[in-house]
């Protein structure tokens, strides 16, 4: 390997590991905990200046990805703060969200953690499934790994399509499909964002938990986007789709682009198939170069999405993160230096930009100058340490031999 390469390796590895230790985890853990009753877990939202909004509302995704963020900081940086607060999500998460009489999880809480919206939701539910596998891998609690498999079962039974293939999106608490009313595809029947987070949940959950059912049902997965999701003409992911899978709507989103190309691969390490990973890995460059090509501005940092032929350039955390790894990936797989410098160029923008040097953590959204935009809340229903925690962990363990 080239001097300059390496070292330019080593030099992302040690910026991206820095502010994840110093910066990005510790702001979550000392302001998304309410401190104020020990039942009460995290909060729902958080101003931009890190206070915790006392009466807001905590939604599936949000918690669901705490649980997952602190689990997965554990196993990797094993630091007992992140411990406690993987306990502390586990037990708000199983304790409040988990619906007893009917199964899964409701997707939203009252501040007090009371049900406001018993609803299940197929995007929330494999976020369910992402943490509570996680929070096995972390700490071999059995429990938690039945719960995930539990919900796994409760989505086959009820949101698989066993008529057209793939899964439907939102029902009522006692499992009623409520079409027309999706969530996360805009009131679509099927949408790329739940395959693609249950894509990533079931590979999580089949690291653990080996089951001959769930291998089948990740394959279908895989074949979901090979064959429905994924446009090979031009290497985008169609977004939203009526149930036959007629798409509906023509977008570019090359944040999820970008993070589709590298969770491919993961679920073909994960399930094992040298055929499945070789298509994989050719599938996920070829997705890399297209993002690299037509969905970055000129400050090296990627663009939202496009919708026909408008942009929607605004500036997203969750965006760029995806970008770092998803550019890693590809230089892993082809060695093409582009891939690698594309890598750091973002993080360049990210740590320029987006990192807030005042209060802490990262601004969430900029606009297409790379201003904040006013009134974005740190955090919300949406917006947590996910995706930027999850960069940190990704670039430290794909680098830790640099």
């Amino acid at each position: 390997m080239p001097a300059e390469e390496r070292n330019l390796l080593i030099s992302l590895r040690d910026s991206v590991v820095l502010d994840m230790r110093e910066n990005l985890l510790p702001f979550w853990a000392t302001h998304s905990v309410d401190h104020s009753d020990p039942s009460n877990g995290f909060y729902g939202a958080i101003e931009n200046d890190g206070t915790g909004i006392e009466n807001a509302a905590k939604h599936i995704v949000l918690f669901t990805r705490y649980l997952w963020t602190w689990s997965a900081a554990w196993r990797v940086l094993e630091d007992p703060e992140y411990l406690e607060l993987a306990h502390r999500a586990y037990d708000y998460l199983s304790g409040h969200f988990v619906d007893r009489e009917h199964g899964g999880l409701f997707m939203e809480l009252n501040a007090d953690g009371t049900v406001s919206d018993s609803r299940k939701m197929t995007y929330g539910l494999s976020f369910a499934i992402y943490a509570f596998s996680e929070y096995y891998r972390a700490t071999q609690n059995q429990e938690s790994l039945q719960h995930a498999i539990d919900v796994y079962n409760l989505l086959e039974k009820h949101a698989f399509d066993s008529k057209y293939g793939g899964y439907l999106e939102l029902f009522s608490a006692d499992w009623q499909y409520l079409e027309g009313e999706g969530v996360v595809a805009q009131g679509r029947a099927k949408s790329m964002n739940t395959h693609l987070h249950l894509l990533e949940a079931y590979t999580n959950l089949y690291r653990v938990w080996p089951d001959g059912g769930l291998e089948r049902r990740l394959i279908n997965l895989v074949d979901i986007f090979d064959n429905h999701i994924l446009n090979r003409e031009t290497y985008h992911l169609e977004l939203f789709f009526e149930a036959d899978w007629t798409v509906s709507g023509r977008y570019d989103s090359y944040g999820h682009d970008i993070e589709f190309s590298w969770l491919l691969v993961e679920a073909a390490e994960v399930l094992g198939d040298s055929a499945i990973l070789n298509e994989a890995k050719e599938t996920a460059v070829r997705v890399a170069r297209v993002q690299l090509e037509e969905g970055m501005n000129h400050g090296g940092a990627m663009i939202y999405e496009k919708t026909g032929d408008r942009y929607r350039r605004n500036i997203s955390w969750w965006v760029q993160a995806e970008a770092v790894v998803g550019f890693l990936n590809a230089w892993q797989i082809s060695g093409d230096r582009e891939f690698l410098e594309a890598s750091y160029g973002v993080w360049e923008y990210i740590s320029e930009n987006m990192i807030d040097r005042q209060h802490g953590g990262w601004f969430p959204d900029l606009d297409e100058h790379g201003a904040p935009r006013p009134g974005r809340r740190k955090g919300d229903a949406w917006t947590c340490p996910y995706h930027n925690g999850r960069m940190g962990l990704e670039v430290l363990e794909r680098l830790h031999n640099f």
